[in-house]
């Protein structure tokens, strides 16, 4: 793993394809990882060589499965693409996850938004205003939605903002967006898929 600035960053991904995988944080989770496994595979099936994904330090855990889990499993089943971790400098004492490749610290964050998203002034920050960045410099490929909440729903109005391209898969959460109360059977698809089923 290599540490970068900014602009080493960029230069690294210049003549890549980049990619991102945004959506279900841990306080939703997946409720059906045999779903998302194979959603996973039809991706990368199609993805060239190479290519590298934007990955923003979600922890993986493969029992408490969400994006950062899902991660894991990209570099296990593809282990040529290769990992760019951005991630605000403040978490560096949680550890870089081994299939990460390249990480670029930053402090360009604020104690209210500090993870991403959009401000209250409909601006991006944090790990958000770093892709939004990069992407200006080198056009981010595509990027894959699973699920997600309002910061996943802030990073799509960006994406059709700046033409990135997106395909939103409407999995569904284990969680009701507080990582505690479970979802049911009995509950409906809106309720099992969260605050991105508008995107159907």
């Amino acid at each position: 793993m290599y540490q970068l600035t900014f602009k080493k960053m960029c230069k690294l991904v210049k003549r890549k394809n980049i990619y991102m995988i945004i959506g279900n944080g841990t306080k939703n989770q997946f409720r059906d990882m045999e779903k998302v496994n194979s959603l996973m595979d039809d991706i990368l099936e199609k993805l060239p060589l190479n290519s590298c994904f934007l990955y923003f330090g979600d922890y993986p855990d493969e029992k408490k499965p969400d994006i950062g889990y899902m991660f894991k499993l990209l570099k296990d089943k593809r282990s040529d693409l290769e990992i760019f971790m951005i991630q605000i400098s403040e978490a560096k004492s949680w550890g870089v996850p081994d299939f990460v490749d390249y990480v670029y610290w930053h402090d360009d964050f604020s104690k209210i938004y500090k993870w991403g998203g959009l401000d209250d002034k409909g601006k991006p920050c944090s790990n958000t205003k770093k892709w939004v960045k990069l992407n200006n410099k080198h056009s981010i490929t595509e990027v894959f939605i699973f699920g997600g909440g309002q910061v996943t729903l802030d990073e799509i109005s960006l994406l059709e903002k700046h033409n990135v391209p997106y395909i939103y898969f409407p999995v569904e959460r284990k969680y009701l967006g507080d990582g505690k109360t479970l979802i049911e059977n009995t509950d409906d698809m809106e309720k099992k898929i969260g605050i991105t089923y508008k995107m159907k």
